[in-house]
């Protein structure tokens, strides 16, 4: 079973969908959220799950437009939340204007989960860099470091591991935000593994989403025993989602007339469950 875990514009909290073939996606809990925030501001925007190897589930959230912190909450069930706070990986730099849309990963060179996230630190215009921790048990970080620098504007990062090195989608925020513009959409690029921070970055790709997509979220499925490549993008401009495939991860296909999500879903992340917590959520 695959999950969807989203917020939506008009309730700032986690709403989680499931979906057995990660394309058609049926609300859970009666279509009321999973977690409200107590923390901070009290939003919970862009949330992202992760089930680690003991199946303890990690939320993290941005908190807000201008929070210089991420929220942070853990659960076994999905139902009964633990140690919600804030981590204030940016509160060392208070010249920071944001921290928006963290993810977790696990870095396999560090032997850590790194946790990623997109800052623009400095006065002026937003011009976000993506910045990261590391952390072993979620209680203690590292200092925040910068992590990805194309050298322009970029958010939403999300990493997949592919082995010999990480597959890294990301958001080129350069431009408007309206019709027409060059940018404001989904790039991939190769992140290598190595202990340096930053890591070193190669094959950028052309943008592979339309215009004025974000918040993109990759996963697997299987087709005749190889991997094929679900993106699901947040089309923030005109309030959709959409979606596209790929049996590379090079050449990709839309397939947004085959997705089904609830209404009003905005920037969320799928993962698929392991086979012990699959039946969390089965009535």
């Amino acid at each position: 079973m695959y999950l969807f875990s989203y917020f939506k514009t008009d309730e700032e909290q986690l709403f989680v969908s499931s979906s057995p073939d990660g394309l058609v996606w049926n609300g859970l809990c009666g279509g009321k959220p999973l977690f409200a925030s107590s923390v901070g501001t009290k939003q919970i925007r862009d949330p992202f799950l992760l089930e680690d190897k003991e199946g303890v589930f990690h939320l993290v959230w941005t908190d807000g437009w201008r929070s210089r912190s991420i929220g942070y909450a853990r659960s076994r069930d999905l139902i009964h939340w633990q140690e919600e706070r804030l981590i204030g990986v940016m509160e060392h730099l208070p010249e920071t204007q944001n921290c928006w849309a963290p993810e977790i990963f696990w870095d396999t060179v560090w032997e850590a989960y790194r946790v990623i996230w997109s800052s623009t630190v400095g006065e002026g215009e937003r011009n976000h860099r993506i910045w990261s921790v590391t952390t072993q048990d979620f209680k203690s970080f590292s200092e925040a470091s910068l992590y990805f620098d194309p050298g322009y504007n970029v958010i939403d990062a999300s990493m997949t591991d592919r082995g010999d090195s990480y597959l890294m989608l990301y958001k080129d925020e350069r431009g408007m935000n309206e019709n027409g513009t060059a940018f404001k959409s989904i790039r991939s690029c190769r992140i290598a593994k190595e202990s340096k921070v930053p890591p070193s970055v190669s094959e950028i790709s052309e943008l592979l989403t339309p215009e004025l997509t974000e918040g993109p979220t990759l996963y697997a499925l299987e087709e005749e025993g190889k991997p094929f490549w679900i993106m699901l993008f947040d089309g923030f401009q005109d309030q959709y989602y959409g979606a596209c495939c790929s049996s590379d991860l090079h050449k990709w296909e839309d397939i947004s007339g085959q997705l089904q999500l609830p209404a009003g879903a905005r920037h969320g992340s799928v993962i698929k469950l392991s086979a012990s917590k699959a039946g969390l959520f089965t009535k």
